[in-house]
């Protein structure tokens, strides 16, 4: 066979091997195998905290005060749907390319409307959420710890019916389970602050 053929066909086959020893490798750095969001916090709805839960009675008999004794406050926990969606359906999933995702962090920082106090101080939190290749995932996080509830400005709106309307904003990050490759990724949901009054409840 010519020798330029010979030369041509070499090179061919050594990129192809080239190729499939990217497509396999678990160190590459070619990030884009997977893409890894979030589709849905609370059912795509804003999420209404209630600073207290009111028991059974609300008011007193006569009306004329609130019935406290049964009150509690309670932490929020929030749904969150995640997608890992293939970038490229050429990979080969046998190789780790189409990774598996596990969501191991998060933070949340309140953004108050106008000038409404922030509601509740930024915090982390740890996770373990995994979101297998090509699928969607739930999971709940925690949105407003326990304290918060029982500091200002959050203790201060039992009993007033008053309202903070804020945006969270929730970072997540994780990595692919076959490589280790960390990810982080955000989004956000409207969350409102209210002690809602029943007051037609005696």
């Amino acid at each position: 066979m010519h020798r330029k053929k010979l030369t041509a066909i070499a090179l061919i086959s050594l990129v192809a091997v080239w190729f499939l020893a990217m497509g396999c490798d678990e160190d590459s750095n070619y990030d884009s195998r997977t893409v890894i969001y979030v589709a849905s916090v609370n059912d795509n709805a804003p999420y209404m905290s209630d600073v207290l839960n009111q028991g059974d009675s609300v008011r007193t008999e006569s009306g004329t005060g609130w019935v406290t004794n049964d009150d509690y406050v309670e932490e929020d926990w929030i749904a969150v749907v995640f997608n890992n969606k293939p970038y490229n359906g050429l990979l080969n999933p046998d190789c780790g390319s189409l990774g598996d995702f596990l969501v191991t962090h998060y933070s949340v920082e309140f953004l108050p409307y106008g000038s409404n106090p922030v509601p509740v101080p930024p915090f982390s939190g740890e996770t373990s959420i995994l979101v297998p290749a090509n699928s969607m995932t739930e999971g709940y996080i925690l949105l407003v710890p326990i304290y918060a509830k029982q500091i200002s400005p959050l203790v201060d709106m039992q009993y007033t019916g008053q309202e903070i309307m804020t945006i969270a904003n929730i970072t997540f990050s994780g990595h692919e389970v076959q490589t280790d490759r960390t990810v982080e990724f955000s989004c956000g949901v409207s969350v409102n602050f209210a002690d809602p009054l029943e007051t037609d409840e005696f």
